[in-house]
């Protein structure tokens, strides 16, 4: 007898599989592009959550040094009228760079104080400001068991004074055990016994040496406000001020002094709007009744060159009237005042409205991956899971219209890997498209939003890197879910008998 010879089933290899499922979706094209859409509308609306989160936590932190930038004169003004408490200039030492701008100070306001002694209280001053960063992060009820109504530096004179306040903290810190970040207790007990007493001394000496400087800034300042003094920032009155004590680089000192006389220039043009002439042009520009001209819609119509001439040439007219209306030392002489320089003034003003509405939308901005905090991670989830199911939905329509087709592939040879493997390739390939779809169209959406939101002026605020990161992350994640999405549709027309699919009308 003839022996019969079983041979191996064979198999097409991954070239040839990815070859027929192309084909199989260039034959169902109406149905993968239902597919491709829920997958792109899913993968568009996650890459706009992240595109907006990413954008906001890039200009959340560019924001407050650009803001820091554009306040020097304030906080030059700060300075040079008042000397700060104990705490300020605890943790002021703190943030400062040792020999930059702040260090440097520091050690000149100190007096008898040797550059030794101020490493060291630069030193302590750092692990002061870690401490009282711990109790600013504590809630009402902690901070009031670990100690009572104290703070600030009031905490340390009150852990300090006697074993009464050391001994309440230290028990009510022992209980409580979920606490994060608690401080070494040896460690802070040593400090305050040890370092403190010392710390507040030399803390107090710089306050006494800025109490002399501002004195001396004073004299040289004579009758001139703050504000006008510091308008020759760069000249006679800014040696006087660094001889004092203070320091600041030329660099600054040229911006300090552009900035204040930017100050008594804008109050120069606001004060012009009590004037009938200066409110018409305005209320022309916006075509609004004399009325409802308001200050916000001076600034705006400043930025157009005509209309800054004319209101310039009214406030010029009228420079009798508003020269010294609030003050004479913080008058200016008007007649130097430009167009450009008002169109100039405009812009600036514009771009401070930008940051503080920046600061105000990016207040709370979300941590996590990707800065998107907890609210928008539940909206991705829930993304996700509709995606998913778009994708199952439509998958279990495409084996319900190709049980012919199975039952072929079955009849011919075909193994349940093989089918499986070509529908979930199939869904792979429906899924990169429709997640480089998405992906591009979610970014453009979101970015659009957020500098619609921000103002065109944060458009270098673009985090490109992270926006790329980004959407290779939502691509990936539409190619995973429609994989997973595919596997219980595939599972199904794999296990399908050929006799029962040739029977299916």
């Amino acid at each position: 007898m003839k022996p019969i010879k079983v041979a191996d089933q064979p198999r097409l290899g991954l070239l040839r599989t990815v070859r027929i499922t192309i084909d199989g979706i260039r034959y169902r094209l109406f149905r993968a592009i239902v597919t491709v859409a829920v997958i792109a509308m899913a993968v568009a609306f996650l890459m706009n959550i992240m595109s907006e989160s990413l954008l906001k936590r890039s200009v959340g932190r560019n924001t407050p040094a650009r803001i820091a930038r554009k306040r020097l004169v304030y906080d030059c003004m700060a300075r040079l009228t008042q000397p700060g408490e104990l705490e300020g200039i605890i943790v002021g030492l703190a943030e400062a760079e040792e020999g930059g701008a702040a260090y440097r100070e520091a050690i000149a306001m100190g007096g008898s104080m040797t550059s030794g002694e101020i490493d060291e209280l630069h030193r302590d001053a750092v692990a002061a400001a870690g401490y009282l960063e711990f109790f600013s992060q504590l809630d009402y009820a902690r901070h009031r068991s670990l100690v009572h109504a104290a703070t600030g530096i009031g905490i340390f004179d009150r852990l300090a004074d006697g074993d009464e306040g050391w001994t309440r903290f230290s028990k009510a810190l022992a209980t409580m055990r979920t606490l994060r970040d608690k401080p070494d207790e040896d460690q802070f007990r040593k400090f305050l016994r040890e370092r403190w007493p010392t710390v507040k001394k030399r803390a107090g000496e710089i306050r006494q040496g800025r109490v002399r400087a501002i004195a001396k800034v004073a004299v040289a300042r004579e009758k001139r406000t703050i504000q006008k003094a510091l308008t020759d920032t760069a000249g006679e009155f800014g040696e006087d001020v660094r001889a004092a004590g203070f320091v600041f680089d030329e660099g600054a000192a040229r911006e300090i002094a552009d900035q204040a006389s930017r100050i008594l220039e804008t109050r120069q043009l606001e004060a012009g709007i009590r004037f009938e002439p200066a409110r018409q042009i305005v209320a022309r520009y916006h075509n609004i009744l004399l009325a409802d001209v308001a200050m916000e819609l001076m600034w705006e119509s400043l930025l157009d060159r005509d209309t800054a001439a004319a209101y310039l040439t009214e406030v010029k007219r009228n420079a009798a009237k508003t020269k010294g209306a609030d003050d004479k030392d913080d008058s200016i002489d008007v007649s130097k005042l430009t167009t450009e320089r008002v169109v100039q003034l405009a812009r600036l003003r514009r771009e401070e409205m930008a940051l503080a509405n920046a600061v105000r939308l990016t207040a709370g901005v979300g941590s996590g991956w990707m800065g998107l905090g907890e609210r928008m991670g539940w909206l991705m989830i829930v993304s996700m899971l509709v995606c998913m199911i778009g994708i199952s939905n439509a998958m279990l329509m495409t084996v319900t219209e190709r049980f012919r087709e199975i039952a072929t592939l079955k009849c011919l040879g075909a193994l349940d890997g093989f089918i499986m493997l070509m529908f979930v390739l199939e869904s792979c390939v429906l899924g990169a498209v429709g997640g480089i779809m998405g992906a591009v169209l979610g970014c453009a959406i979101g970015l659009g939003r957020m500098l619609t939101a921000f103002g065109f002026e944060f458009i270098t605020s673009v985090p490109l890197i992270d926006l790329l990161v980004g959407m290779t992350a939502a691509v990936a994640m539409g190619v995973a879910l429609a994989a997973i999405a595919a596997v219980y549709p595939a599972l199904k027309a794999a296990r399908l008998a050929p006799m029962e699919a040739m029977r299916i009308e």
